[in-house]
């Protein structure tokens, strides 16, 4: 029984520990033509042992651990992000970037997306690594 048990628990750490980029991984490369975006997970020790879902539109696109980021193209237009799923529509124009990051929400004890400027995704992007 506690072989089971010890089995099961294993499984669910290393799936809550899965992290990468999904099938639905937006493919575009032309940046002329894109909107460019960023997504930052902090480096927090909250949440620092499981993965974080990334979501575009209605797919999941990858799963982020603390101090990772992943950039991507999107068709200009209106798209939604968030964590797990979309809380955050954004009018995308090409050429632009834009840059979000995922930090925790101590108040409800969970984590939000939120946009930030420039210069504060420079920093965040030198101390965070990008997912491949």
């Amino acid at each position: 029984m506690n072989r089971h048990l010890a089995l099961s628990l294993v499984a669910v750490f290393l799936l809550s520990c899965a992290h990468g980029k999904s099938d639905t991984f937006p493919a575009l490369d032309n940046p002329v033509d894109n909107a460019q975006v960023y997504v930052i997970r902090d480096n927090n020790l909250m949440g620092w042992g499981f993965s974080l879902k990334v979501a575009l539109n209605d797919s999941i696109i990858a799963r982020l651990r603390s101090g990772e980021y992943i950039s991507f193209f999107v068709k200009p237009g209106f798209h939604s992000l968030g964590v797990s799923e979309p809380t955050v529509t954004v009018p995308f124009e090409k050429g632009n970037t834009y840059y979000f990051l995922i930090s925790a929400d101590y108040t409800k004890f969970g984590f939000e997306l939120h946009r930030i400027s420039d210069q504060q995704a420079q920093k965040w992007l030198s101390k965070t690594k990008p997912l491949k």
